[in-house]
């Protein structure tokens, strides 16, 4: 929307990955000011040597320095953009036009992992954003914000019922930023390890709604597509290519733990490498780069998701392949 694509300082206030990797786990907290400017970031990684962290492939951390991570998000104002493959991202929706800039218009951050464990398939697990409050903590992955209450200037459709979905002019309620955020983790050829011979073609690209409401994604005619088209005084039509995305993560079998029932949300998977650690035993190294971005067609982008604060809690866990 207009509004955004000029001023949406979107804050995020904390930012944590969990991966747990037989009984490792690993925590990341990012805090970012809303003014766009990271001030306060810690990036830790606990339990052992099992599972680290690095931002450069070279350097490795048990606890990650939040300098560094801040580094790459000092620009930040996430502003609305959009992506059909969560690798290319414009800026807006139905009235962005131009190009979008990583960790200014929406984040991007390359990480690596390595573990000397058996589970090297690296999956996004456990959604529990719809049972999670804002100021409230739990093991799994959730995008929760604050909410922001508006006043509708104008009357639209914002669901599939045209009679009682409909918002009246002047109607408040609340909107919540967190229901427009998408994650792409887009694996990577590790150059360094001479291992790692595939092509890229072959690695893993998933892109996670993790509202997990697939009514309410990409290009549907209502919420704020309607609402911008009503403003506009013109039908906006909704591209008619759709990105791939994912609504419900990796689930594993009740009878082993290490087993996964589909790949849903299989992120990437750790190659062997000629690093060893203390002991002499072989480092299996992946690369990953998540892109996280409030979507600019989505049905929930309103306007008045500017300045929302959203809280997003990320785990991991490593599992087999489906076909093993």
């Amino acid at each position: 929307m207009n509004k955004l694509v000029n001023k949406l300082l979107l804050s995020i206030l904390s930012l944590t990955l969990s991966a747990i990797m037989l009984g490792t786990v690993t925590f990341a907290w990012i805090t970012m000011s809303n003014t766009g400017v990271a001030d306060g970031l810690v990036l830790n990684v606990t339990n052992g040597e099992d599972l680290q962290i690095s931002l450069d492939g070279i350097s490795y951390y048990n606890k990650l320095p939040g300098e560094l991570i801040a580094k790459q998000l000092t620009n930040l104002q996430m502003h609305d953009v959009t992506s059909i493959n969560g690798i290319t991202f414009s800026s807006g929706g139905p009235t962005g036009l131009g190009e979008a800039i990583p960790n200014r218009d929406y984040v991007a951050i390359t990480m690596w992992f390595r573990t000397t464990a058996a589970e090297r398939f690296v999956y996004l697990v456990d959604n529990i954003s719809n049972d999670v409050e804002f100021d409230t903590g739990r093991d799994g992955t959730f995008v929760v914000s604050l909410g922001r209450s508006w006043k509708a200037d104008l009357t639209f459709v914002n669901g599939t019922d045209t009679i009682n979905d409909v918002v009246h002019e002047g109607t408040r309620n609340t909107y919540y930023a967190s229901k427009a955020v998408r994650i792409a983790f887009v694996e990577q050829v590790h150059d360094d390890n001479i291992y790692d011979t595939r092509i890229p073609s072959s690695l893993r690209k998933v892109i996670i709604d993790p509202s997990g409401d697939p009514l309410r994604g990409y290009g549907v005619s209502y919420g704020a597509l309607d609402y911008i088209s009503k403003r506009m005084s013109r039908i906006i039509e909704a591209p008619a290519q759709k990105p791939e995305t994912v609504y419900e993560l990796t689930k594993f079998s009740p009878n082993n733990p290490y087993i996964p029932v589909s790949d849903n949300s299989r992120i990437m998977e750790l190659i062997v490498s000629d690093q060893k650690d203390s002991k002499g035993q072989t480092y299996y190294v992946g690369k990953v780069t998540m892109n996280i971005w409030l979507e600019g067609w989505d049905a929930d982008c309103f306007d008045a998701i500017v300045n929302d604060v959203i809280r997003i809690q990320l785990k991991f866990r490593a599992g087999k392949s489906i076909t093993d």
